[in-house]
């Protein structure tokens, strides 16, 4: 990918320096914008998943009955290219048929489900998660424009070029309700460890029952992906037209870190009445929301490689660290048909 980003430079250059020199006045170029709206479609599927290990990456179902349990592991596909889209280019064609163009466009991707847990276990309790997922981002697209007569009522062309991502973030929104006591024997440690402690010097073995709310965002690092257009304008006036165009994106972006920016959970008042009497303790906080989280809890990075010194795992000794967790890639490719307009500067 970045030998084709160089070649386009170096192509694009050496055409703009040969036009320059170019002393023929009746193949005038001509400036024009255009503006568009339209649907794209998933293609190219890939995993999706959460990364956070209270989810899983695997659709997991059972029934309630714990003597009738269905179990089934489910990888699922998908992309996050899918969705409105909303762009704008100039460009400039040199001749007729030949010319350069930069978009940029704005994707509100459709909401995907990408995590969900449903596991029952041999004492009957239920753990139910699910993730839901959508993505905000801001890309540019310098492309080559192949285009045919303009003059012509009806004008087809092709475009091709890179797409970069400079903006954006995958919102996940997760819902989690635990009646196993994962969740609390997890994070409980951390965020209250004085009455983690008295749990454990009282002996006490009694799943705690939480119901969780996250809503994250997850940004990338630099990427580079793949354009390519196709389409046919209607030539309205010699300013004016309309036109129809389909278009492909392929597009993966590596993750850099995940954060926190809402957070609740919540244990029943009755059962926090009861442990008070049990342990001898007055006030034991039932709901913590973000001003609560350590940064082990809030913020996660994402590491080409995990090893032993990682901060991989729930370490109450470094809690005020990030958690470190091995990257991934999110799948944006796909295809989408829009409409829109173009004007033609100039005379």
């Amino acid at each position: 990918m970045r030998n084709l980003l160089l070649l386009l430079c170096v192509f694009s250059f050496a055409f703009l320096s040969a036009q320059s020199e170019t002393k023929t006045k009746e193949k005038k170029g001509r400036a024009y914008f255009t503006f568009k709206t339209g649907y794209t479609f998933p293609v190219a599927k890939t995993t999706v998943g959460s990364p956070k290990p209270e989810l899983g990456k695997l659709l997991i179902r059972s029934n309630d009955d714990p003597n009738n349990y269905q179990y089934s592991e489910k990888q699922p596909f998908g992309t996050r290219g899918a969705g409105f889209q909303v762009a704008g280019s100039v460009g400039y064609m040199f001749i007729d048929n030949f010319g350069l163009e930069m978009e940029f466009s704005f994707l509100r991707s459709s909401k995907i489900l990408d995590a969900r847990r449903d596991e029952t276990n041999a004492a009957g309790l239920n753990y139910f998660a699910e993730q839901y997922s959508y993505t905000n981002m801001v890309r540019m697209a310098p492309m080559v424009v192949v285009s045919g007569n303009p003059n012509k009522k009806f004008t087809p062309y092709g475009k091709f070029g890179i797409l970069l991502p400079f903006a954006g973030k995958t919102i996940v929104e997760a819902t989690i309700n635990d009646k196993t006591g994962v969740m609390a024997d997890n994070t409980l440690p951390l965020l209250n460890k004085e009455l983690a402690d008295s749990i454990a010097s009282h002996g006490l073995n009694i799943p705690i029952p939480t119901e969780t709310y996250i809503k994250a965002k997850t940004a990338g690092q630099f990427s580079i992906g793949f354009a390519a257009r196709v389409g046919c304008t209607y030539n309205i006036t010699p300013k004016w037209s309309v036109f129809a165009e389909a278009e492909m994106n392929m597009l993966t972006i590596k993750a850099k870190d995940t954060k926190f920016v809402d957070f609740s959970t919540e244990t029943p008042e009755d059962l926090i009445a009861a442990a008070e009497i049990i342990l001898g303790m007055e006030n034991i906080q039932s709901k913590y929301g973000m001003e609560d989280l350590p940064e082990i809890l809030r913020v996660t990075e994402y590491k080409n490689e995990i090893t032993e010194t990682s901060n991989s795992s729930y370490n109450y000794a470094r809690k005020d660290e990030p958690l470190e967790q091995v990257t991934f890639r999110d799948s944006y490719n796909s295809f989408g048909f829009m409409l829109g307009f173009k004007y033609n500067f100039g005379k």
